[in-house]
């Protein structure tokens, strides 16, 4: 027996995929059934994301804990934890329940998977071709777009940077630590950046997911050249210091990015560098994500008329320099593209997928929409 993509066909028919031998698992948010001839996931049309569904027309997640043969199925045999392991030849096939009946999005290919021990936690399955917005929108109904972060932060970049990133910051990241232990600050630690390590006591999450601030604890005087590192690209590959000086009230170092031999000024001083920092971290670590590579620039205008330019100067101007458009709930960075001078990179994050929609009607070739 096969089915044709989006066939809309009772239960008992989608199941029949797995073939002899079944044994059937329960997720968050699916059922998955593992039989001799393949893998049947069924899910119910919804958009939660702390439960397996589709999450964008390319992609459905998986979510766990899933037991060992779920694991698997998915991952191939023990030691492998990642999706790199030799992947199973059964196909995994795709089927949403839609008022009373599944709908059968076809088979899926496994992507990157996270399991600990004998447990699966999550396994991303990409859809091809991508679904249509008619179908996503089927089996990923939108829902209300929540109260968003707003755009008060903004007039505050040029007069006042340092309230300006803790507005941002306070209405971006929730408190995760609402009653934390104070840390004393060093005396030698600049005031922006130790206005900074005090709002990480109740969001630590703005120390960074894709580069870091250093913790508090690791700061130490003069210790590269002369100059304090106080954070750290993911991969090592490049760092940010500012130089030790034994009077530090009041100021607002420079900031020298260093990959090579010796650090390379950044175009703004530490209060609103840390703020460009945030923004970065935002725009590439959000929960939902679009982006766009080979973007001709004569398409930005249309971006920057549902956004607003950030005034700041660019952002990691010795590697890649980025500026940044915002807009409530939105954070886009936009970079020049490797391959034409004539040609962007768009990276954005947003709160909510609702905040990303008005953005879908752009008309770019997005990489990835998860509005």
């Amino acid at each position: 027996m096969s089915l044709t993509r989006l066939d809309l066909v009772d239960e008992d028919v989608a199941l029949d995929l797995a073939g002899p031998d079944v044994r059937v698992f329960l997720v968050p948010g699916a059922v998955m059934v593992l039989g001799a001839l393949g893998t049947v996931i069924i899910t119910d049309a919804g958009d939660d994301p702390a439960v397996s569904g589709v999450w964008n027309d390319g992609e459905f997640r998986l979510i766990g804990p899933a037991p060992a043969p779920v694991r698997t199925r998915l991952m191939g045999p023990m030691p492998f934890t990642t999706h790199l392991a030799e992947v199973p030849k059964l196909p995994v096939h795709l089927a949403v329940r839609v008022d009373g009946r599944c709908l059968y999005l076809g088979v899926v290919q496994v992507g990157i998977c996270e399991g600990v021990d004998n447990e699966l936690i999550s396994c991303n399955l990409w859809i091809d071709p991508p679904l249509s917005r008619e179908t996503l929108a089927v089996v990923r109904p939108p829902g209300a777009t929540p109260v968003l972060p707003g755009l008060e932060w903004l007039e505050q970049v040029g007069t006042d940077p340092r309230r300006a990133l803790e507005i941002f910051v306070t209405g971006w990241y929730p408190e995760t630590d609402p009653a934390p232990h104070a840390r004393t600050i060093p005396g030698f630690v600049p005031p922006a950046l130790a206005d900074f390590y005090r709002l990480a006591e109740k969001r630590p999450a703005i120390l960074g997911q894709q580069n870091f601030i250093e913790p508090l604890a690791k700061l130490t005087r003069g210790s590269h050249g002369g100059r304090m590192v106080f954070a750290v690209e993911n991969q090592g590959g490049w760092d940010w210091s500012i130089p030790q000086q034994l009077n530090i009230a009041g100021t607002d170092p420079d900031v020298g990015l260093t990959s090579g031999d010796a650090p390379v000024p950044e175009r703004e001083p530490l209060s609103r560098f840390l703020l460009q920092f945030s923004l970065h971290e935002a725009a590439v670590s959000a929960p939902y994500q679009a982006g766009a590579q080979g973007v001709p620039e004569l398409l930005l205008p249309p971006l920057e008329s549902l956004l607003r330019r950030v005034p700041l100067r660019p952002f990691m101007a010795p590697i890649v320099p980025k500026t940044f458009l915002v807009g409530p709930g939105v954070v886009a960075q936009v970079s020049p593209s490797y391959h034409s001078k004539n040609e962007v990179t768009v990276q954005i994050g947003a709160h909510h997928r609702g905040a990303l929609r008005p953005l879908g009607e752009l008309g770019l070739d997005w990489r990835r929409f998860d509005g």
